[in-house]
């Protein structure tokens, strides 16, 4: 996800936003304020001192409010971004593309914005019973220094950002009162999704996903712990447990924490390979010749698949995309790094002996240039003359650099900080990137190439 998308909504989203009409009540046991078609009740504590402020014309923005706590002064306000333009599969993705943004220079942002603290809470806070709560510190048009608290949640059409802005940075005791204030601000009274999918979630995704031919072949459902499959093959049982040993392990690699009420990721997985590559083509506009130079993709919340065999490295390689995507989301970087992380699980070190050899020699895609690539599998020319496999090739570095950093002496104390600085990024976007590497490693691209380069060569 790129862009200028939270700050930039279009002005039809902007006009259907604007008839929500929200209650309002002030009183001794602080502000609150009802937005009834939302279903949702705000209640800020008094300590917090805040009133209304005329709205502006800030996209997406339902209520803007003004107060003060200790010496600081507050700003807070509420965000509303449209589930279907913007494809909210959880809350954590709202903030996520709030990051996105801020962190985009070619969207107004700046390279070095990241969340320094992210965590979830649970509780009555819309379609999804859980909420995400960041914080960082931000720097407006003015130069002006901000601390900025953030809960995204979800809602069944809107994703929404209630945030709290301080200035200057809050008391100790005082940012407490705030972190402790905002979970406890959002009451949701409406409807609320069932994780586990019901059965007619299910057969509308499946019958609005796949090819006409295969509408009334859904052959089995089985949910899992944290996969639901929808298939036409008798093989979906074995596979299902497959994807959950693929899930085990790849959490032991890319850590992460268990969330209750994220939904069950989906995986499509066919009888046939021609059956994929129908669905491919109608669901991202692949050709037969694209999706058959894939095994497996994962796009949006699911992996798509056939049945062929379980054991099938590329099982892991594309949940781990998935993963990044649904559960770490982590999905920036570029596809030098969302191809590394997914192909590091699925090759072995001597698979990537030829890479390391070709980083020595000097005859690897320099990292500047890596890292701009838009896409290692479709930049690569389906057919060489030469016989040289550019895009295998392409996926053994990026899977080396995996390596590399989580490995090497010289990088893995600060691995995960690293793969959550760079997956937090912008795609391919060099400003970005260089300032996540000096934020995890305290050096640049060029500095990380050089260490790659000495780890290389002493494999």
């Amino acid at each position: 996800m790129q862009g200028s998308r939270a700050l930039c909504l279009s002005a039809t989203a902007l006009a259907v936003v604007a008839l929500v009409l929200p209650a309002r009540a002030q009183g001794a046991g602080g502000l609150e304020q009802r937005f009834e078609d939302l279903k949702l009740t705000l209640h800020f504590p008094a300590e917090l001192h805040l009133a209304e402020r005329v709205a502006g014309n800030e996209p997406g923005v339902q209520a803007n409010w003004g107060g003060k706590l200790g010496g600081s002064d507050l700003r807070a306000r509420l965000v509303l971004i449209p589930c279907a333009q913007y494809e909210f599969d959880e809350p954590s993705q709202v903030l996520d593309m709030i990051g996105d943004d801020l962190s985009n220079p070619e969207g107004g942002g700046h390279p070095d914005f990241h969340f320094d603290r992210i965590t979830h809470v649970q509780g009555p806070y819309g379609w999804a019973s859980y909420a995400t709560l960041a914080h960082s510190t931000e720097q407006d048009a003015k130069g002006e220094v901000w601390e900025v608290q953030r809960l995204g949640g979800l809602l069944e059409d809107w994703g929404y950002a209630l945030e709290v802005r301080a200035k200057p940075a809050l008391a100790a005791a005082d940012a407490k009162l705030l972190e402790d204030a905002l979970p406890k601000a959002v009451a949701y009274d409406g409807v609320q999704r069932d994780p586990k999918w019901t059965d007619e979630e299910v057969t509308t995704r499946w019958q609005k996903s796949v090819t006409d031919d295969l509408k009334e072949e859904m052959e089995d459902v089985m949910r899992t712990a944290h996969y639901i499959i929808l298939t036409n093959s008798s093989g979906g049982k074995q596979f299902a447990k497959k994807m959950e040993e693929c899930y085990t392990s790849i959490r032991k690699v890319y850590p992460f924490d268990e969330v209750a009420g994220r939904r069950l990721m989906p995986v499509f997985l066919f009888r046939t390979n021609d059956q994929y590559y129908a669905f491919l083509g109608k669901a991202i506009g692949w050709s037969v010749e694209q999706a058959k130079r894939s095994g497996g993709v994962a796009f949006g919340d699911l992996y798509t698949t056939w049945y062929e065999a379980p054991g099938d490295p590329v099982h892991i390689h594309e949940a781990t995309h998935q993963i990044f995507r649904n559960r770490l989301e982590l999905d920036g970087g570029g596809s030098w790094f969302q191809e590394g992380v997914a192909e590091y699980m699925s090759t072995k070190a001597n698979e990537r002996g030829m890479a390391a050899r070709a980083v020595t020699k000097g005859k690897a895609v320099p990292m500047l240039q890596f890292v701009q690539v838009e896409s290692l599998l479709m930049s690569a020319p389906a057919e060489e003359k030469s016989g040289e496999d550019t895009a295998g090739n392409q996926y053994e570095q990026a899977a080396l650099v995996i390596e590399f950093a989580r490995e090497s002496k010289w990088g893995k104390a600060k691995f995960l900080d690293w793969v959550h600085a760079i997956g937090a990024t912008p795609r391919s976007n060099v400003a970005a990137i260089q300032a996540a590497m000096q934020r995890a490693y305290g050096t640049d691209i060029a500095g990380f190439e050089a260490e790659l380069v000495k780890y290389c060569a002493k494999r």
